[in-house]
């Protein structure tokens, strides 16, 4: 290149030494830059590469059967399946945070009977059970300069059969592409164990071998004890090391297979998906964009009187997605002109969202006269919360001299009716729909019954509801059984039948209806009180096995918004198992032998919320009187994500002195809800939610009353 500028130079095209100096100089300070980006871009690699973690046979961090230190990212579930001789696993994982890792197992005993169940068709015998783990320090927290160390409990729920607890430290070393523990535990894993992971091809360019890795771990576990080793067939072990390779497929799937006790061939496969913080499977193309044209900001009179406003503003929001309910007019005490309007989300779960589309809509579309316009949200029936914008500000956000955060900032939430806002003349005002029609499946599952291991009832749920005169809410959900195998399924538990009044475990004669059935038929009316205070009242048949009347009343106020008081109560009547009576009785055991004994059910209870929001974390607390006569107490923390995914674990504790196996049992459980709109091209409010506890019993047991308003007001509140 410089030759040819010498030559260009000679033909005296144009001066030759200072072009040649100027060119290098370019040349140089581009290889120069390219030379920095590449380093920039290595160190940029290097720094956020990450060594895979690999999940043992329990589905948690580990090798083969014993745990290390490792875990994955917060929002992360998954399923799997382990033959691990003689046992056959099934398993659900949860990251609920970067440190806390949670796991449960059905375990099948391969081969090996129920000593009271198997005679009745439930298979081999069984066991369920819970793991949790928490790490002081992860390997990644320090780019793995220094190890990592945790801490867990195995089978800490239910019979613990297999229950073990240890201290776990692990060292990943990136230049290796190798990873070993070293911990010391007890029970089922007795005293020092340690593992090791090498990925011999990490690095390499064969993408297909990459995610090949080599495990070896020392088992601590003792199998020779039949104290720790329940299976007969599990006890022989010809030595302590287990050795075997993982496989990660299109980082999805993860394959499993290894050689145990020196005796044994395992294998597992499993499955994960950060449900907490997806984006959703498809894009939202559906949803339109916030609003921004046609623009109409032409003062109310006769070329745009105010039947014409309120249509520019009623047809935008229903493409927005928002129901236009109420608009009024007046005056504030300076005369300055406001509009007051009351609308109901329809579409999106997030705060945030709604407001933006708010602003956009107030932007575009309000008269240049309007000083202020007052938003008002209604959720069921009832306003909940509203937002006063100066249309000084509207206008610099639509000028783009403000963003949202700013105008967020400057046009907070507040309560609703705790000052006059000078609207007072009503515009226009429209009903709620008076009827909508749904129809959804209807799911009953019973998980470890006496007849087999899983039974299920499937059919049909038709729904219709909406609001009658005054607001009032009614709910007319028919429900019809079209594919069931409960028909064997037992109420009442073959091993350790509950003593107390059966107010939930006679719920199985419930499920086994067949027919068209009334499964919910009531009314429900709210109101906001004011200053922050709601109330609700609702009447009629709540659930498939009760009905009856209740009421709420909630001081949740929005300045305050992350916590909540609210006392509820209800009184109920057992139904019949068809049509639309009562019993005066409920089933009431003396060891397995029934009675019946008088019946009109009761639940008070005080309630305390607090909703962590930095930590995405909600508390709820529950203290009183349960349906079965019990006094006390149900916690329950949920971790809530940014896709809405939320996951709750509940612990109840009461005096009700429920027996099992010898042991006092408080419930516990863990419950899955899931917004609907992952798996849509639109915004939608549907959830899919689902919950199971460790037993079905009835202690700490409190019927549902109709919607709470807890549940409804945070529900649009959530900000992200």
């Amino acid at each position: 290149m410089k030759l040819l500028f010498r030559w260009i130079s000679v033909l005296g095209l144009f001066p030759s030494i200072c072009c040649a100096k100027e060119w290098a100089s370019y040349e140089d300070c581009a290889n120069s830059l390219m030379k920095d980006l590449m380093i920039v871009g290595f160190w940029d690699c290097y720094l956020a590469q990450r060594y895979p973690v690999t999940y043992n046979h329990l589905l948690y961090g580990g090798y083969l059967n014993m745990p290390s230190a490792r875990m994955g990212c917060q929002g992360e579930v998954g399923f799997g399946f382990a033959h691990v001789p003689p046992y056959n696993l099934y398993n659900l994982r949860v990251q609920l945070t970067d440190r806390l890792e949670m796991s449960g197992n059905y375990r099948v005993f391969i081969g090996m009977e129920d000593p009271v169940l198997s005679c009745s068709g439930f298979g081999d015998r069984s066991d369920k059970g819970a793991n949790i783990k928490i790490a002081l320090l992860r390997p990644e927290d320090s780019d793995y300069r220094l190890p990592g160390f945790a801490f867990g409990v195995e089978d800490f729920m239910g019979t613990k059969a297999f229950t073990a607890e240890y201290v776990v430290l692990t060292k990943v070393h990136l230049d290796y592409n190798l990873e070993w523990s070293l911990g010391y535990g007890g029970d089922r894993i007795d005293g020092w164990f340690g593992g090791v992971n090498w990925m011999p091809f990490l690095k390499s360019r064969l993408r297909y071998l990459q995610p090949l890795s080599l495990v070896g771990e020392y088992d601590a576990t003792p199998y020779k004890n039949k104290h720790i080793e329940l299976h007969p067939d599990g006890r022989n072990q010809k030595t302590k090391f287990n050795i075997g390779a993982k496989y990660r497929l299109m980082d999805r799937v993860d394959l499993s297979v290894g050689y145990v006790r020196g005796e044994e061939v395992a294998a597992s496969i499993s499955t994960y998906y950060n449900f907490g913080y997806t984006k959703g499977f498809l894009p939202k193309y559906d949803d339109c964009l916030p609003y921004r044209a046609p623009i109409n900001q032409e003062r109310v009179g006769p070329t745009r009187p105010e039947s014409v406003m309120v249509q520019d503003f009623t047809y935008a929001m229903k493409e927005q997605g928002f129901e236009l309910l109420e608009v009024s007019s007046g005056y504030d005490q300076c005369a300055n002109k406001i509009l007051r309007m009351v609308v109901y989300n329809e579409k999106y779960r997030l705060e945030s969202e709604v407001r933006a589309r708010l602003s956009n809509l107030l932007a575009y579309l309000t008269p240049a006269d309007v000083s202020k316009v007052v938003i008002v949200r209604e959720s069921e029936g009832f306003p909940i919360q509203e937002y006063i914008f100066p249309m000084t500000y509207i206008r610099s956000f639509s000028l783009e001299w403000m963003g949202n955060p700013e105008l967020d900032a400057l046009t907070p939430m507040r309560n609703v009716g705790c000052c006059d806002d000078g609207a007072t003349k009503l515009i226009y005002l429209k009903r709620r729909e008076w009827a909508n029609f749904e129809l959804l499946p209807k799911t009953r599952t019973v998980f470890g019954s006496s007849t087999g291991k899983f039974k299920y009832a499937v059919g049909l749920n038709g729904v219709i509801d909406g609001f009658l005169w005054g607001n009032i809410y009614y709910i007319c959900n028919l429900g019809l059984i079209l594919f069931t195998d409960m028909n064997g399924v037992s109420s009442v538990d073959r091993l350790n039948p509950s003593q107390l009044i059966n107010v939930h475990t006679q719920v199985i004669d419930y499920y086994k209806q067949r027919g068209l059935t009334f499964d919910q038929l009531y009314l429900q009316r709210s109101w906001n009180m004011g200053c922050g205070v709601f109330s609700r009242l609702s009447v009629g048949y709540f659930t498939q096995m009760y009905g009856g009347v209740a009421g709420e009343v909630l001081y949740y106020p929005v300045n305050e918004h992350n916590w909540a008081v609210g006392l509820e109560g209800a009184i109920l009547k057992r139904r019949t198992m068809t049509g639309l009576g009562f019993f005066n009785t409920i089933r009431k055991l003396d060891g397995f032998q029934k009675q019946y004994v008088p019946f009109t059910g009761s639940q008070v209870l005080a309630s305390l919320y607090y909703d962590v929001i930095d930590f995405n974390l909600d508390f709820r607390v529950k203290a009183g009187k349960f349906l079965a006569n019990d006094w006390g107490g149900r916690f329950e923390l949920s971790r809530y994500f940014p896709s809405g995914m939320r996951i709750t674990v509940w612990y109840t504790w009461t005096n009700g002195n429920d027996r099992i196996n010898g042991h006092q049992y408080y419930d516990k459980g863990i419950a899955f809800s899931m917004p609907m709109d992952i798996f849509y091209t639109h915004s939608d409010r549907a959830r899919w939610n689902y919950a199971m506890s460790a037993w079905l019993r009835d202690v700490g047991y409190s019927a549902y009353v109709g919607e709470s308003l807890y549940n409804t007001i945070n529900d649009q509140r959530q900000w992200k």
